[in-house]
This record gives structure tokens, sequence and C-alpha cells, in this order.
């Protein structure tokens, strides 16, 4: 993880509804994509597809799209 965005994360682990995230990647082949929704409401693709935790296998880009 890159160290400013550590220190944001640092920074703003208690300010859940103060600060919201929207990270979306898009792939070239069609389904392969991913929406990451940290502390705001699910909306784009969150709010039509189904949502999964990132855990586990799924915690990093990575793991998420491994076939």
């Amino acid at each position: 993880m890159f160290p400013a965005w550590r220190a944001f994360n640092k920074r703003m682990k208690h300010s859940r509804g103060d600060v919201g995230i929207w990270h979306a990647t898009y792939l070239v082949r069609a389904g392969e994509y991913e929406n990451v929704y940290s502390g705001i409401p699910p909306h784009g693709l969150g709010r039509v597809a189904d949502l999964v935790p990132a855990e586990g296998a799924r915690s990093d880009a990575r793991g998420r799209f491994k076939r």
C-alpha cells in the first residue's frame, strides 16, 4: 500500500460517514469489473448487481480477478 494512502486511511478510520470512497476497475472482457464502496452507500453498478464482501481471497484485486 502506498504511504499516503495508508496515512489517509489511518487518519479517517473513525470518520465513516464524513468521507466516502468509490473505486471502480474495468477490464476488457464483459463481466469482469468491480466497484469498491467504503463509507458510502452503493451506487452505480453496486445498485444493480450483487455485492460481495472483499474478504479472504477477495481481499486484494489480484485475488478478486483470479480465475
